[in-house]
């Protein structure tokens, strides 16, 4: 899953609206920023197979650091702890926002990945495997992407005209990247598409600081 993360991230606004939005893109794709570097750098590894789903060329067969259940826990945990720490007026409401946002990323890859999630290192993997329906799994990105997109319209307010806009420019260029994602040629190596990923997601959570920056809480 890709920009379907992103849909919880914009719906946590509702719960916690002092977490500033880049904090809850970020979280929502931590693991991901981590597996990126783990297989540029040899640490997880992941084979290019063409055709191997209807949504995307990778083997994801050794990611126990990432994308097991119990690391999937400790990441979250370890995140909610960083951000209570650094964000101390938001006491703990902000931390276990940040926790329950990189934890769900590991429950919305249950339902489009083959089975590749382990649940824990060494054991069972599982996964729905919706990459396998590419028309049903894409349907699910952007369904979830916009319930979070309208709950997020609905917590905030624009402090001025390109807060009125910029929200819709950002999702139409989600949709787009979405789009990108699935038609760009396959990379040359596992170094290039580890980096690719995780610089993807960090440009990601930039814009979205966009949105910090010209939109706030209602009320």
């Amino acid at each position: 899953m890709f920009v379907g993360h992103y849909g919880p991230a914009l719906a946590s606004k509702a719960l916690a609206k002092s977490v500033p939005l880049w904090a809850l893109f970020f979280a929502v794709q931590l693991v991901d920023v981590a597996w990126g570097l783990f297989i540029a750098n040899g640490i997880e590894h992941v084979r290019i197979v063409p055709g191997f789903t209807q949504a995307n060329a990778l083997d994801l067969y050794d990611m126990p650091l990432t994308h097991s259940l119990p690391a999937a826990f400790a990441w979250a945990i370890g995140a909610g702890l960083v951000y209570a720490i650094w964000a101390p007026r938001q006491k703990a409401a902000g931390g276990l926002v940040i926790a329950l946002a990189v934890l769900s990323h590991w429950f919305m890859d249950l339902l489009v990945h083959v089975p590749d999630l382990p649940l824990w290192p060494g054991g069972p993997e599982v996964g729905l495997g919706l990459w396998n329906h590419y028309p049903l799994a894409l349907a699910l990105e952007m369904a979830m992407l916009a319930g979070g997109f309208a709950l997020y319209l609905r917590v905030t307010e624009a402090k001025g005209v390109i807060g009125r806009i910029w929200p819709w420019i950002f999702m139409a260029l989600l949709v787009a990247a979405e789009q990108v994602n699935h038609t760009m040629p396959l990379p040359d190596s596992l170094v290039e598409a580890g980096y690719t990923a995780a610089a993807t997601f960090l440009l990601i959570t930039g814009l979205a600081a966009i949105c910090d920056l010209t939109r706030r809480p209602r009320g």
